[in-house]
């Protein structure tokens, strides 16, 4: 919180200097005509930027042709307003139209967007969606308001084919066609190209410690990327581009309050001064959360039932907070800091069962939960050499997050839990006569990071034959400090604390990745080809080296293109996983913790792989405003990680097969997207046991997301999701077998509206709208109970 202090401070003291850099003479021209736009001397507004714009340069064109093109609404000549909106894009395809401009202004800018829209996540490089090697889904702001998201996880159920909610008991999850763990560690997240997915774990919570206002679009490559951003690129990559401040030009606030406890406040300020851009955003949410009983029937001991809390975010609210400072396009800053907890419903693991959180201890203010504080910064520069043919960025990095994993392993006495707890059997005595038996791990990861990459063009004058390598190299140092393991009892008493176990949490592990790709285009046809080297130096001296290579071949003609593509990622085994499985094994060997020794040796723990065929056929416009998608795709994924009741092992395959479906239509006042996902198990296997379909997932999912101008100032919106059925499978301690149950087909409505003002706008969201009561499973937990309806209203203030 004080660096965030600091950094506004910083920011206050030098934006007056930032405004003295900017080219006068410019400047006083634009204001003019700005001011006689205000005044209502539109036409003399128009004539002046029509003399003088050729004279800009840089973010104040684009500036001038956004007054021109509101000069020319005003006047109404929509032809030449849509012409300008078309030269705002051309000189920023990322454009995105102010909170504060008209209706009509910000329809030109969003048809315009869907005809120029470009992504840089699938190539480090401004790529056309026709030209992405891969499949993709591209989301707007907009597309988020529509869905009346409340956290990442939505946003992505609702538009990414593939994705689906899954509950384990731990962290908000998700899957992506089908594969995941007990954590969100398969699928790689980041903030503008910035990687949130801690270095410890592989895990990044899609939760509510991110954001979604601070939003401009979000990329999601569907299936491996590991050929550009290595580990954790398993099975699909999603990069959060955040607004610029001439997009929020002012400030925004924004409060909500519901049921089960919610409230919620978000801040945006935004400005572009010059050549300087400034966004500085802050968001936090609360929820107590919903209770169910659970008769003990329903539990892995099965010996008491009792309420849990599902939905819960813990004592202290999730928040993020952070600031980007962009200078010429060249220099750019960021830095952001977020703090999630979420409550486990269960208590640990297979012996999942209803427990009291309020009688527990907390540690630093946290109890039972799952909790991550993390800090981010990042500063690059980029340069362009030789006429803008070679493109070159450099960038620092700095990552420190406080992971804590507080659970509950059951309220009752428990006379075999060193079973769960991995400890001497010596200590089920005490266990066998205590109550409130817990555990506690907490530690600080620390990561530094160096990163080049660059763009090299070749035959630009040649558009039919125009080519691009992308190249890069990066390292990284990884460090895990400060470990405390604590085992306790009777709620609040701290059984033993073992720094044998913290010295043996330390460790520090280096990496490094180059990677080369090659874009080559003749004629209608586009050659992608990607390949990536990674090196990993382990805490015990032991080396991983990868090879991620992926190739595609893409035809394009003017209203649709194919693409066929293949692929390879892989995922490092997590270090907290290596190192656990050691302690693990060692205790089998002795009577008490102090006898734990530093490993000279992992237990073997391989790196997970996925190999993809992915094929797809696009149209666009072949009716007005309706662009359809359709992709088939084959998975093979092998040495999946998964946990045994202590140790985690390489000890899943999965063979898949798959069709999604994504269509989108806007017209006038209607905005709908569609997805439709089926995906078939050709053969799975979990520790030596066939499985016919994928734990907890859907063969079959449908997406339906309206949006509606009822009027200028009345929006309305609707999601609705269908699954088919789907089978889910639990460990049964007591007979020590694994119970398979079958879930029923599922359909949820949630509805919102919103109504605007002057610089006010109220709205509500509705999820679950018929209370309909339904269960989500995953792994090492029994069935979990979602919330039912759940509602909020919220006022938002733009000045």
């Amino acid at each position: 919180m004080k660096l965030t202090k600091y950094l506004l401070m910083l920011l206050i003291v030098a934006l007056p200097s930032c405004l003295l850099a900017q080219d006068d003479a410019a400047v006083r021209i634009f204001n003019q005509a700005e001011s006689d736009y205000n005044s209502g001397r539109v036409e003399q507004a128009l004539h002046t930027l029509k003399n003088h714009v050729g004279g800009f340069s840089g973010e104040l064109k684009i500036h001038a042709y956004r007054m021109m093109s509101l000069c020319s609404l005003e006047m109404g000549n929509e032809e030449e307003a849509r012409k300008y909106a078309q030269l705002i894009l051309m000189e920023e395809p990322f454009f995105r139209a102010s909170e504060r401009d008209p209706q009509r202004f910000k329809d030109l800018i969003d048809a315009g967007s869907r005809e120029t829209a470009t992504i840089s996540t699938a190539s480090s490089k401004d790529e056309a969606l026709s030209e992405v090697p891969v499949p993709v889904t591209l989301i707007t702001s907009e597309m988020i308001r529509d869905c009346s998201a409340r956290n990442l996880k939505e946003v992505l159920i609702a538009y990414v084919p593939g994705m689906n909610d899954v509950d384990c008991n731990d962290d908000i999850n998700i899957s992506m066609r089908g594969i995941y763990s007990n954590g969100q560690e398969k699928i790689l997240i980041m903030v503008n190209g910035h990687r949130l997915n801690s270095y410890c774990t592989n895990i990044a919570a899609p939760d509510f410690s991110i954001s979604l206002e601070k939003v401009k679009q979000i990329e999601v490559l569907r299936g491996p990327a590991s050929s550009l951003y290595g580990g954790v690129a398993l099975s699909a990559v999603v990069n959060i581009i955040t607004k610029q401040g001439g997009d929020v030009d002012g400030i925004q606030l924004k409060g909500g309050i519901g049921n089960f406890g919610q409230y919620r406040g978000d801040f945006l300020f935004g400005k572009h001064y010059a050549d300087i851009d400034v966004l500085v955003w802050g968001s936090l949410y609360r929820s107590k959360g919903q209770n169910f009983y659970i008769p003990a029937e329903n539990t892995g001991l099965k010996r008491y039932g009792g309420d849990i809390t599902v939905g819960g975010i813990g004592n202290k609210p999730s928040y993020d907070l952070g600031v980007t400072v962009t200078w010429k396009n060249r220099v750019k800053f960021f830095y952001d800091t977020h703090f999630s907890q979420v409550i486990s419903p269960f208590t640990a693991s297979y012996g999942y069962s209803p427990y009291d959180r309020d009688r527990y201890m907390t540690f630093n203010g946290i109890g039972p939960s799952y909790a991550t504080r993390s800090h981010h910064i990042d500063f690059s520069y980029s340069r362009n050499l030789f006429d803008d043919a070679l493109h070159l960025q450099g960038s620092v990095t700095y990552d420190n997050s406080d992971l804590t994993h507080y659970q509950v392993i059951s309220d009752s006495s428990f006379n075999s839990a060193s079973i769960l707890l991995g400890v001497p059997q010596q200590l089920d005595i005490a266990f066998s006569k205590s109550e409130g038996i817990f555990r506690y791990i907490n530690g600080q990861e620390n990561t530094l990071g160096a990163q080049i990459r660059g763009d090299f063009s070749y035959n630009r004058k040649n558009e039919k034959k125009e080519g691009v390598v992308t190249f890069g190299a990066q390292f990284s140092h990884f460090s895990l400090e400060d470990v405390r393991y604590l085992i306790g009892v009777e709620y609040e008493i701290a059984l033993l604390e073992s720094n044998t176990i913290a010295k043996l949490g330390k460790g520090t592990e280096n990496s490094f990745n180059t990677f080369v790709q090659l874009k080559q285009r003749w004629n209608n046809f586009i050659f992608n080809a990607g390949l990536r080297f990674d090196h990993y130096r382990h805490y015990n001296e032991q080396s991983i080296n990868e090879l991620s290579p992926r190739l595609a071949i893409i035809y394009t003609q003017p209203k649709w293109n194919v693409k066929l593509s293949y692929s390879k990622s892989f995922v490092d085994a997590p270090y907290f996983y290596r190192k656990t499985n050691y302690y693990i094994n060692d205790m089998k060997n002795i009577n008490t913790l102090s006898e734990v020794q530093q490993p000279t040796n992992d237990i073997t723990l391989l790196s997970e792989y996925l190999h993809s065929f992915q094929l797809t056929l696009a149209s666009t416009k072949w009716v007005d405003g309706l662009d359809l998608e359709l992709t088939g795709y084959y998975n093979r994924a092998t040495n999946l990680i998964y946990k045994s009741v202590l140790t985690h092992e390489n000890a899943g395959i999965m063979k898949s097969i798959g069709a999604e479906l994504t269509g989108s239509y806007r017209k006038g006042r209607l905005a709908a997207n569609l997805t439709v996902s089926w995906q078939h198990v050709l053969e799975s296997e979990i520790y030596q046991r066939d499985i016919s379909t994928a734990y907890s997932i859907p063969q079959l999912t449908v997406n339906a997301v309206l949006g509606w101008n009822v009027t200028k100032r009345l929006r309305l919106n609707t999601h609705l999701v269908v699954e088919s059925k789907k089978s889910c499978y639990q460990v049964d301690l007591v007979k020590q077998t694994l119970v398979e149950s079958t879930l029923d087909p599922l359909a949820l409505l949630t509805l919102g509206a919103r109504y605007s003002f002057g610089f006010i706008e109220i709205g509500a969201n509705c999820h679950n709208l018929f209370n309909t009561l339904y269960y989500r499973g995953g792994f090492s937990s029994g069935l979990i109970p979602q919330q039912g309806r759940s509602f909020m209203g919220y006022v938002s203030l733009k000045f």
